[in-house]
């Protein structure tokens, strides 16, 4: 392998990040309002065929996904400014 291909590789994996990684607490909670939107609409359509079933699955997903972002973009700002009161309180 030369240099240029072994150079090439970190970079890909880098970029590999899911497409929900950046969106923040905002981003979360749009995914959640808009999974709970398809499932509502999904739910009162009514249940005609199988595949409304999995629709309503990918719904449950997209709520999922959303709480997953907001929750951990949240519980990670908790955690920064609990560390500087940390700090601020050791000082004094």
């Amino acid at each position: 392998m030369t240099d240029e291909q072994s150079e090439q590789r970190p970079q890909q994996q880098a970029d590999a990040a899911p497409w929900w990684a950046g969106t923040g607490p905002v981003g979360g909670v749009v995914l959640i309002l808009l999974g709970v939107g398809a499932g509502l609409a999904l739910f009162l359509g009514g249940f005609d065929s199988q595949d409304e079933l999995t629709h309503l699955h990918g719904a449950a997903k997209v709520v999922a996904v959303g709480l997953v972002v907001a929750g951990t973009t949240l519980l990670a700002r908790r955690r920064r400014t609990g560390d500087e009161g940390d700090a601020a309180g050791s000082d004094g």
